[in-house]
């Protein structure tokens, strides 16, 4: 029913290039008169690292003069910081109607974007962004923003922009390899990831979406060695998922749930960890169990369409037909055009007709 999961490496090119991104953010300086005594405060707070007191005062200070715009721009890098992604959206789009033409805002709103799952509209930033000044940074920014909504094509082009500008560019390195990845292109792939690691040897990143490539493709040894390479060299929850996935692939439960169990340790928020534990329990027969995971995925991301489906699956399996049909409509709010939700729809209410009229199913029917 569903191909293997790449999700989990753009995710992890995702963070990495949110990390990356983060030092290019430079706080704003000194602006007005009356505002001055709670900026300076502002500043020195966001300096010490001190994030949730440099978004009140810099609140204060712009509330305190609603045309301080260098307020303004910080409090929301500094919600930005604090993950408060929802806060700093609503700052931009107050700083954009001062300032229309603030490319800064817009680079920050487009990663603000990006991190609230609305990356149309963090195209759009970039977009702007590029056109003020293109940089290998800003292609690679783009491309990840196009990669989110299955653009690939056009990411693959920013991509190749960046490289262009900047053959030594990790980012656009890795972000080239995981795309051709989902591409299925494992050879290509294989040589970008491995381009990215002659621009940073052992990086944990590349090293693991590169034992993926190697599992798939029957190279499990080698593609061991590089999963504890990966691990070596910095513990990451997405590299402890990334192989428990491949054992998966394999039935290998017992291993596959004792890395999901060292993910949860590192990254106990992750939503996909639990989604995983559920696939697992699914796989080994366990519904009740299957269907709780996912619960607990669906609490912790409640906008993913794909945990939705992966318990109205697990509920179909276990009878629970109503429970599925609710769980397929919501995956088809958040996803109205997805079409494995609307099949699974069809054969959840074919069920549902088997429980209310007696005789066979729609599928048996029509054999």
């Amino acid at each position: 029913m569903r191909r293997f999961p790449i999700t989990v490496f753009i995710l992890l090119l995702s963070t990495v290039l949110a990390k990356a991104q983060g030092p290019i953010f430079q706080e704003k300086s000194g602006f007005g008169l009356e505002t001055q005594h709670y900026f300076e405060q502002a500043d020195a707070a966001f300096d010490a690292g001190n994030m949730e007191s440099a978004a009140e005062l810099y609140a204060v200070a712009f509330e305190a003069d609603q045309q301080n715009t260098k307020a303004l721009y910080n409090l929301a890098l500094a919600n930005f910081n604090l993950t408060n992604y929802g806060k700093a959206e609503v700052a931009l789009d107050k700083l954009l109607q001062l300032t229309p033409n603030d490319t800064a805002a817009f680079e920050l709103l487009g990663h603000t974007l990006l991190n609230r799952g609305k990356a149309e509209r963090a195209v759009e930033c970039f977009d702007i962004v590029l056109q003020a000044k293109a940089t290998d940074a800003r292609y690679v920014n783009r491309a990840l923003a196009k990669i989110a909504i299955r653009h690939t094509d056009e990411a693959l082009n920013d991509l190749d922009m960046a490289l262009q500008l900047n053959p030594q560019n990790f980012e656009a390195c890795l972000g080239k390899g995981i795309t051709l990845m989902e591409l299925g292109q494992p050879t290509l792939a294989s040589a970008w990831l491995q381009k990215a690691l002659e621009v940073k040897p052992a990086d944990a990143t590349a090293l693991t979406n590169l034992a993926v490539i190697k599992y798939r493709m029957g190279e499990k040894p080698a593609a061991m060695d590089d999963f504890r390479a990966a691990l070596r060299s910095s513990r990451q929850s997405g590299t402890y998922l990334a192989r428990a996935k491949c054992y998966l692939l394999d039935q290998n439960f017992s291993d596959a749930i004792s890395d999901a169990r060292e993910a949860m340790l590192l990254d106990g928020e992750n939503a996909e960890v639990y989604a995983f534990i559920g696939e697992v329990e699914l796989a080994k027969g366990d519904v009740k169990a299957a269907v709780e995971s996912f619960g607990i995925a669906i609490d912790l991301k409640p906008d993913q369409a794909a945990h939705y489906m992966k318990r109205a699956d697990a509920n179909i399996q276990g009878k629970q037909f109503y429970e599925a049909v609710a769980d397929l409509y919501r995956a088809l709010d958040l996803d109205p055009y997805n079409l494995e939700a609307k099949a699974m729809l069809q054969v959840a209410y074919s069920h549902i007709d088997v429980d209310v009229q007696g005789g066979q199913t729609l599928s048996e029917r029509n054999d």
